[in-house]
C-alpha cells in the first residue's frame, strides 16, 4: 500500500482544511467522468478517495499514523541489526586475516 499522505501530496502535519483542499483538487483532476475510458485515472481516483477516507477521519488517521510510526521503528531496528552484524563480520574477517598474516610472517 502506498503512503496515504504521498497519494494526496501533503505532509503528515497537514490540518483537516489542507487535507480536504488537496483531496478536492486531486479528485477534480482525476475524476473518471473527465477521463472516460482511462483506467489509470479511475484507479488513481480510487486511491485518492481511499486515502482521504482514512486521513479525513480523525480516529482512522491516528491509527494510520501509529501504524506508520511502528513501521518506522521496526525498520530502524532491522537496520541497526544489519549494521551490527556487518560490523562484527568485518572485525572477525579483518582480525583473522591479520592474525594469519602475522603467523605466516612469523611476527
Amino acid at each position: 500500500m502506498s503512503h496515504l499522505y504521498a497519494v494526496l501530496g501533503v505532509s503528515r502535519s497537514v490540518d483537516s482544511a489542507g487535507l480536504k483542499s488537496a483531496y478536492r483538487q486531486l479528485a477534480k483532476a482525476c475524476h473518471p467522468d473527465l477521463h472516460a475510458g482511462d483506467d489509470r485515472a479511475a484507479l488513481r481516483f480510487k486511491e485518492i478517495s481511499a486515502a482521504y477516507e482514512t486521513l479525513g477521519d480523525p480516529q482512522a488517521r491516528a491509527a494510520y499514523d501509529a501504524d506508520c510510526a511502528a513501521a518506522r521503528v521496526a525498520s530502524r531496528r532491522r537496520l541497526w541489526k544489519t549494521a551490527t552484524t556487518m560490523s562484527a563480520s568485518f572485525v572477525i574477517t579483518v582480525g583473522s586475516g591479520l592474525m594469519a598474516a602475522k603467523w605466516l610472517l612469523g611476527v
